[in-house]
């Protein structure tokens, strides 16, 4: 081979050694990122109306609950009790030893009426329901109590469940592109 291509051989293989290396560095800082940090869940369904809608991008954050336990009210990413390949987006109600019930589209913690602002009128049903929770429990509700399958159905959940907090929303899909 002539010089000149001997030279070019090792440019474009070397060019292509260090972007294979830095690819491989920023793969792996996505990948441990997504899977201890940060990663994002596509809203899909109408259980979270009208605070969240059908399409929206939100990012879940990891960190925050292996250092401050769940609240009531925030709004976190979870696992489907028995199923761990869907994720889902629900609110918290009912905190770790609480007693939960639910009366005519009202909740009630340990007696208590519970304020919940974000409920917007017409999206609550009538289902009656007292549950205490466990140690590790959490009761959580979809914000649209009509279309939301939820604690209500399928029980508490788990601590180890629970994916991480929602953070914010990145961006809105398209009604096309969300289908």
């Amino acid at each position: 081979m002539p010089p000149k291509k001997i030279e070019k051989l090792f440019w474009v293989t070397g060019w292509i050694y260090d972007f294979s290396k830095i690819a491989t560095v920023l793969l792996i800082l996505g990948l441990l990122t997504h899977y201890f940090f940060f990663t994002v869940l596509v809203v899909r369904g109408k259980s979270m109306l009208p605070n969240f809608t059908d399409g929206e991008v939100l990012m879940i954050n990891k960190i925050t609950y292996r250092y401050v336990p769940p609240a009531r009210g925030d709004v976190v990413a979870m696992y489907w009790p028995g199923e761990t390949e869907k994720r889902f987006i629900k609110r918290i109600v009912g905190l770790p030893g609480e007693t939960v019930q639910v009366s005519e589209g009202k909740v009630f913690i340990n007696g208590a009426r519970l304020n919940e602002s974000y409920i917007a009128k017409g999206l609550t049903t009538s289902s009656e329901l007292t549950r205490t929770l466990q140690p590790d429990e959490y009761f959580v509700l979809g914000d649209n109590r009509i279309a939301s399958s939820d604690s209500r159905a399928w029980g508490p959940v788990p601590k180890s469940f629970l994916i991480g907090k929602i953070g914010s929303e990145i961006f809105q899909l398209s009604s096309q592109a969300a289908n």
